[in-house]
């Protein structure tokens, strides 16, 4: 019975066991599968968005169609509707939540109404900040133009309202209005009340609970997706696509003011096309400054890598951000093609600038006009610069290969040569003697004291690397946390200080500050995407704190490895002097000869070791162990000749692991080299050519513009 009872208890032990991790991999599949959904969904509204240039209402009824005339903000995703449009909302989505703003004014996102125009000159204040006047307001500009510019304004403009009663928000301190959210109610009813959705989520209030809320005791496992104003804008690309159709606005204003001051203030022409020489030298200033930025960067990638290579991977922090830095030259690449691209619109500004001057005044020959000069200069010298220091980076590490192995091969005759000597001093000119086989143990004890002793080493520098690693993570993980607790008034004093950065760009006329300034507000826009996106804002912080947790555990390990290295270190080194003083106190011994007399008695100065008539080899033998080990008999010198092979073996391996890097550098340097050459030699067309032809019509130049409002902006 006790034998069948201990059974009965193993088997259930078994079972709990399995049924626990059973549970939790089944919570970590369904949590994935969550958010899947959840960003699936997402993906959907948005493309939803793009298409019908509008969010969808919220499904009331869940029949899976929106319900627009209902006027409820909550309600279930319309995923029959978010098809229909030629979204895919996924599967299983009929379970989800879906709230939508769908304020008074500007705050309702399901409407689609003329809400944008292009911007127009206003020839008074010398500004190009108003709307056009459309036809039904009295103005020239055709009204009902309806694109996703349309949406993009209505963003922009309740992305600055102010919070009032009955607007869809987020419920957190303080309150957050939202353009949408997604609610996935989790695996069960957590809080009792009947509805698989928890807290407010449950309700038909027009909230939703914070992203950032956790489950906490188990009354509460529902995910919310949230998309607020600025995140919106920013998926959609609405600024790039206001801005290409604002550009052709402003060459419309152009044609438009010259027509007008044709008769005689050509002036007005000409400082437009100051203005679009003044663009494309900005550009030219940020091309080169991000070929700078390719160079450095490139430089770095190359310098870790050697770093990490150099020291055998002991550098931690060198090796894991040397990828980092590769990875960033690469897509410095794409912002020189924007820069370029952005260079031709300002020359293309510029021949239509050009060709209403010498159309308004027949005086002026159109030949004689010259487009906005790109000068790469700067850029092709730096890019020609990273590509001579790569590749004399490259020559030199070859050359230092070369020499190294040289100082190898010198160092391992020396070193034969001294086990030579150590052994011709102990045979004191014979051919051999009894003591013979005491050198070999001194020899390997000295070989394995060297490799624990750089297992020490090795095993220190990981520690420390690590020991770094864990402070750093500890610290970024306090700037995240500290981010997420004060996400929205870090939003608040983030979008001050751009706006005070516009201002600074906007009255700067030296060309290197105003792109000092550039590159200070893309680092503090980049820093207020991520604040604006409180998913990937959180998934930053979990990988932070992932990441500090695998240098902790290294960190174990390391210190677990220096100490069974510090006491193999101690062993072998008490090996090593055993067997170095059994050599230097042999004591008396025999050496034989290969004539008469045939063999003769040595002696070390082991005390009354030796009589009248000895060989005493006890100098001979401890000035040849010196030379091979160094002055000291508690451990050998890594620098004597004895090890100094092995040193410089390391250090050779070390510099060839450095030879693909180098190689990688070169390629690299010679690709952004070219890229850049080609597109210098192929600059954008600049024809301003003519006399005294037709100049364009204010009237084409609008049906111009009106056809590229109509296809929703230049591509």
């Amino acid at each position: 019975m006790v034998q069948v009872l201990l059974l009965v208890a193993m088997l259930a032990g078994l079972a709990a066991i399995g049924y626990m991790q059973w549970r939790e991999r089944s919570a970590v599949d369904s949590s994935r599968q969550e958010r899947q959904a959840l960003a699936q969904a997402d993906r959907a509204v948005a493309s939803f968005a793009t298409v019908m240039r509008r969010l969808p209402c919220p499904d009331v009824d869940r029949d899976g169609q929106e319900d627009c005339g209902s006027g409820e903000q909550k309600g279930w995703l319309p995923s029959l509707t978010l098809r229909l449009a030629g979204a895919d909302p996924g599967v299983d989505v009929g379970q989800l939540r879906y709230l939508v703003q769908r304020g008074g004014g500007a705050n309702d996102l399901t409407k689609l109404d003329d809400s944008w125009r292009p911007l127009e000159y206003d020839a008074t204040g010398k500004t190009f900040a108003s709307m056009r006047t459309t036809t039904d307001a009295g103005g020239t500009y055709p009204a009902g133009i309806l694109t996703l510019t349309d949406l993009c304004q209505r963003l922009d403009e309740g992305r600055r309202a102010t919070y009032g009663a009955g607007m869809a928000e987020v419920r957190s301190a303080p309150i957050r209005l939202v353009a949408y959210a997604l609610i996935h109610p989790g695996n069960a009813d957590a809080d009792g009340d009947g509805s698989v959705f928890d807290g407010i989520n449950a309700s038909a209030d027009s909230a939703v609970e914070d992203p950032a809320r956790r489950p906490l005791l188990a009354r509460y496992d529902d995910l919310v997706e949230e998309r607020s104003y600025t995140s919106l804008l920013a998926s959609l690309h609405c600024a790039p696509l206001i801005d290409s159709i604002n550009t052709v606005s402003l060459a419309h204003d152009v044609v438009v003011q010259v027509d007008e001051l044709r008769s005689g203030n050509i002036e007005s022409a000409k400082r437009a096309i100051a203005f679009a020489a003044a663009g494309a030298a900005i550009t030219t200033i940020d091309t080169t400054l991000t070929v700078l930025g390719v160079v450095m960067t490139t430089v770095k990638a190359a310098y870790e890598s050697a770093l990490c290579a150099a020291t055998l991977g002991i550098l931690v922090n060198a090796c894991a951000a040397a990828p980092i830095h590769t990875t960033a030259a690469v897509l410095t690449a794409g912002v020189i093609v924007a820069n370029l691209a952005s260079a031709a619109a300002n020359i293309a500004a510029a021949v239509m600038a050009g060709e209403a001057l010498a159309l308004a005044d027949s005086s002026v020959d159109a030949s004689k006009l010259t487009c906005p000069a790109m000068d790469f200069s700067q850029a092709l010298a730096a890019a020609n610069q990273a590509l001579t220091d790569a590749e004399a980076d490259l020559a030199a590490l070859r050359t230092q290969i070369v020499n190294k192995q040289n100082e190898l091969n010198a160092a391992l005759n020396a070193r034969t040569a001294a086990v030579d000597n150590l052994y011709a001093q102990v045979r004191a000119g014979g051919i051999s003697s009894d003591i013979d086989s005491l050198v070999a143990p001194v020899l390997n004890a000295a070989v394995g004291w060297e490799g624990y002793s750089f297992a020490v080493q090795e095993a220190t520098g990981r520690r420390d690397s690590y020991r770094t690693a864990v402070d750093e993570w500890t610290k970024q993980i306090a700037v995240y946390a500290y981010k997420i607790a004060n996400r929205t008034s870090l939003i608040a004093s983030l979008t001050a200080e751009i706006a005070a950065l516009d201002v600074q760009i906007a009255a700067t006329t030296d060309p290197t500050a105003k792109a000092a300034l550039q590159r200070t507000r893309l680092e503090k826009t980049s820093e207020l995407t991520l604040l604006n996106d409180p998913v990937e804002l959180q998934k930053q912080y979990d990988k932070a704190v992932g990441e500090r947790a695998t240098a902790q555990s290294n960190l174990d390990l390391a210190e677990a490895d220096l100490r069974l290295a510090q006491t193999n270190l101690s062993a072998s080194q008490t090996t090593f002097q055993t067997a170095y003083n059994s050599l230097l106190n042999a004591g008396r011994y025999r050496v034989a000869f290969s004539s008469p007399p045939p063999s003769r008695n040595a002696c070390t100065s082991t005390a009354g070791a030796c009589r009248p008539g000895d060989i005493n080899t006890t100098a001979g033998i401890y000035a040849a162990l010196v030379d091979l080990f160094g002055a000291s008999s508690s451990a050998p010198d890594p620098d004597a000749k004895y090890l100094k092979p092995i040193k410089l073996k390391k250090e050779l391996d070390a510099l060839q692991a450095r030879v693909s890097d180098a190689e990688a550098r070169v390629t690299r340097a010679r690709t952004t080299l070219k890229d850049l050459q080609d597109r210098v030699n192929t600059p954008p067309s600049c024809n301003i050519t003519g006399k005294g032809v037709t100049p364009m019509p204010p009237a084409t130049a609008l049906d111009i513009l009106v056809n590229v409002d109509r296809k929703g902006g230049t591509r």
